[in-house]
């Protein structure tokens, strides 16, 4: 009982997801054929509700604008009136007025509840429900508004969850094709923190409502059957990868919780028969030490300090002007004192009396 080569995950997946919604329709169904066949319908259905959530929908649609809206999924348009019609008779749309001219319909809100849970369905299954109800009645332990009678019934309701999910993961252990096997496998998880979460319930019920110690004992005892049933779904599963060489079976959430729950010998037998290369860095030391260095950050260049601008005062060429004017006085002085009224006069004795360098001082007065 192998795998059908031509149908890829996602056939499987949708094919399971018509069989769930067929079985959760059963208890209010008409006759046999109550659901559709065909994921493409429920993909028109989905696209009917998309239309109303993202279009300007503030008074409704017509039914022209929802054919046009769901062409690309229904460019069938006789199609699309046959599903629109029962769309209509079985209330998912309901006319804004009575008027037969420019109807106007909107969406059920029901009916959108409805495509949430099977959105859900399908991606979850029947235990996300039953972790959902754990959730809500821990939820009301720790509030206080959980009264014994609600503990006890959502208890007994998970009990026979986790009950009836045991059942049928056993039966598809036993006697399903690969094919129904693999439509199941992303519905029954992990099971260790459900486990963990079933427990730390049963101590919150037990220490608000004693008299319930014998209905979480039953809750823990089924949960640990799912549990074991779960691990033997994952086995077959497991199984069969083997003997396909497919280990895209499993989630990778799957390979772990079967790991955890193998020795070691185990382990290490799955790759007794495999060949791997030898083992090779795919960088030496040599390359690792250029990285390196080359990435190593220059020092930071640090700009000497600007230097202070000095204080503002007089102009220096002004300055240099006075002094040039002031020496030029000043010889002009000294050349009169040495001619004391003459047309000219004899400095050697005065020079060689001053002596150097005064003498040189004396003569360029003299001069200029």
């Amino acid at each position: 009982m192998g795998s059908d080569p031509g149908r890829s995950s996602d056939d499987l997946d949708r094919a399971g997801l018509i069989a769930r919604l067929s079985a959760f329709v059963a208890p209010v169904a008409a006759n046999a054929g109550a659901v559709v066949d065909d994921p493409a319908l429920l993909d028109l259905a989905d696209a009917v509700y998309t239309a109303f959530g993202d279009l300007d929908a503030d008074g409704g649609l017509t039914h022209a604008r929802l054919a046009d809206a769901c062409a690309d999924v229904c460019p069938d348009r006789t199609r699309f009136d046959s599903r629109f019609e029962l769309f209509c008779k079985l209330g998912m749309l309901m006319p804004v007025r009575d008027k037969s001219h420019q109807q106007r319909y909107v969406f059920n809100p029901t009916s959108a509840a409805a495509l949430m849970v099977f959105e859900r369905l399908g991606r979850d299954g029947g235990v996300q429900e039953i972790l959902t109800l754990l959730d809500r009645t821990r939820a009301g332990l720790l509030s206080g508004t959980a009264t014994v009678g609600q503990v006890r019934r959502a208890l007994a309701q998970a009990r026979r969850g986790f009950a009836v999910n045991t059942d049928h993961l056993k039966r598809l252990v036993r006697v399903c094709p690969l094919d129904d096997l693999l439509a199941e496998r992303r519905h029954h998880r992990a099971t260790d923190s459900l486990l963990s979460d079933a427990r730390s319930l049963i101590e919150l019920v037990v220490d608000r409502f004693p008299v319930l110690v014998t209905d979480g004992d039953r809750l823990i005892s089924a949960a640990v059957r799912y549990s074991q049933a779960v691990q033997d779904f994952i086995g077959r599963l497991l199984d069969e990868a083997t003997a396909h060489r497919d280990f895209s079976m499993l989630d990778p959430e799957q390979y772990l919780a079967a790991t955890l729950q193998r020795q070691k010998e185990e382990l290490a037998g799955t790759f007794r028969t495999v060949l791997f290369d030898p083992a090779s860095p795919f960088v030496t030391p040599e390359e690792v030490a250029k990285a390196v260095d080359d990435l190593r950050p220059r020092p930071a260049r640090r700009r000497p300090p600007r230097p202070i601008d000095p204080e503002p005062g007089e102009d220096p060429l002004s300055l240099a002007k006075a002094r040039a004017e002031r020496n030029r006085e000043r010889r002009t002085i000294v050349a009169e004192e040495a001619l004391d009224g003459r047309q000219s006069a004899d400095v050697t004795a005065a020079l060689r009396f001053a002596g150097w360098p005064a003498a040189a001082s004396a003569a360029s007065s003299n001069v200029g």
